[in-house]
């Protein structure tokens, strides 16, 4: 197995045994999951009738993805398995540096798609079906005929020319990219599925430079066909290859800043089978909740080189009327743990804090760690920061940062991959070259501008842009998993 194969694998979608427990770096990770490696140059036109054919075609996938193909390398491994390893030699051969496709359904095997005029001399014997145009080749008969009933049932309504499905269609057809649906997401995060809802259907353009993937695109909370108004200057795919990795903390494993706690935690906070004992047993009603929704916020996780942990979650936000209004949510929080056994512990104030720290230890059956804790922050004259903490102490000092409102960021996530997994802190299905990658960098603004970045009931796109930093490990790995 090559570097070029490596780069060019995805793993099979099954479900996450154990989630991560920082779950905002899923979203960088599912986002990535279907483009690691992708081999990239300039793209090559292709008729307007591959648009159409894959707006067609793409209703019966959850994921899809478009590659370059290369005529220096050998040919994919995806390719010799549907093709056979004579004919795909030969046809990878004849396909030169033209657009092929794969694409993803929850039959959990990928197909193979390439125009038909790539097969016209040599189809005989291929478990293939044909589409406007285009070949599409499954793993076995019974795939085959799952995969024809999935587009009985797809209306054939062309896409508009202008609307955000058309343009991705279009950057699909043409050069390196992906699209996905909520059904790939819920099939690559598992349990983390519901925190990344506002990323759950979307559409990036890709381009690999040197050992950086940036990537740039659109992501949403519903179908792209859904995506009824679009942005003055229409829906672009651009990748910026002009940016640098964004430096971070040395120690954080992790760094995530947002302009609403909602980009991360809206589903969660909608569902009533999490509303009803927030409420019941904290008193988090509907207006505190509105106000922790809207809430800025900054996290980061940290490695601990000592205690029960191997990293530890530190949080911070100016949360609205500061501690006096969130004092009773913090006394209910605090009779609860106690009930449940731990143990409180309230250390000497310092000179330059306002207010005590609250620090639970669990001491059951012999133990002494720290579970987490928090504690009031001055963060300017007139505002207060809650720092608190999980599985670490509440951090002293302010690491709070505000986004610039002069770009409307929404969120942006620094993430060092590869030391996460190093401490087995990725569990679950993610790509071996995400595992190795040094770090991943990414950024999501509002796609319509709004004058209320916090008018979030209205926000259902989201720009994203970022980049992934391939460790010198991962571009020689030959990992086939």
């Amino acid at each position: 197995m090559t570097a070029a194969d490596s780069l060019l694998k995805i793993s099979t979608y099954r479900s996450i045994a154990q989630s991560l427990p920082v779950t905002t770096l899923g979203l960088g990770a599912v986002l990535l999951s279907g483009l690691i490696g992708v081999i990239l140059n300039q793209p090559s036109l292709q008729d307007d009738g591959i648009n159409a054919s894959l707006t067609r075609v793409s209703g019966a996938f959850s994921l899809m993805q478009s590659f370059h193909g290369d005529s220096k390398r050998p040919a994919p491994k995806l390719w010799n398995q549907r093709l056979g390893l004579v004919r795909a030699a030969n046809l990878w051969k004849r396909q030169g540096r033209s657009i092929w496709w794969q694409g993803w359904s929850d039959d959990g095997d990928a197909y193979l798609i390439l125009p038909d005029q790539l097969l016209a001399t040599d189809s005989k014997n291929l478990r293939k079906h044909q589409v406007l145009g285009l070949t599409l080749l499954g793993s076995d008969e019974l795939h085959r005929q799952q995969l024809i009933q999935r587009l009985k049932r797809q209306p054939e309504r062309p896409a508009q020319p202008t609307s955000l499905q058309s343009r991705c269609m279009q950057r699909l057809a043409n050069a390196p990219a992906v699209f996905w649906t909520s059904d790939a997401l819920a099939a690559i995060s598992g349990t983390t599925a519901t925190l990344l809802q506002q990323a759950s259907h979307g559409c990036l353009a890709l381009r690999l430079i040197g050992n950086t993937l940036h990537w740039g695109g659109v992501v949403g909370d519903r179908s792209l066909a859904l995506a009824a108004s679009q942005p003055k200057q229409g829906w672009i795919f651009s990748v910026s290859n002009r940016q640098k990795p964004a430096k971070f903390d040395e120690d954080s494993l992790l760094e995530v800043n947002g302009a609403r706690v909602d980009l991360i935690l809206g589903k969660l906070l909608s569902r009533q089978i999490i509303q009803e004992p927030l409420e019941a047993q904290y008193g988090v009603n509907q207006s505190i909740r509105s106000r922790l929704a809207l809430s800025p916020f900054s996290l980061r996780l940290k490695q601990q080189a000592k205690g029960a942990y191997r990293a530890g979650l530190q949080f911070q936000a100016p949360l609205p009327g500061g501690a006096a209004a969130w004092a009773s949510v913090l006394d209910r929080v605090s009779n609860h743990l106690e009930e449940r056994g731990f143990q409180r512990i309230n250390p000497a104030k310092n000179k330059d804090q306002k207010s005590d720290a609250v620090i639970w230890k669990d001491k059951r059956e012999g133990q002494n760690k720290i579970v987490g804790g928090w504690r009031w922050l001055q963060y300017s004259k007139n505002s207060m920061l809650l720092s608190a903490g999980l599985a670490s102490l509440p951090d002293t000092k302010p690491f709070y940062q505000v986004l610039p409102i002069s770009k409307l960021l929404a969120l942006k996530l620094n993430a060092r991959p590869s030391n996460l997994a190093s401490l087995g802190l990725m569990n679950g299905s993610w790509p071996a070259l995400l595992k190795q990658a040094d770090s991943l960098h990414l950024q999501i603004e509002p796609a319509i501008n709004s004058s209320n970045l916090k008018a979030s009931a209205q926000q259902a796109w989201w720009k994203i842009s970022g980049q992934l930093v391939l460790s010198s490990a991962a571009e020689s790995s030959d990992d086939s998993d």
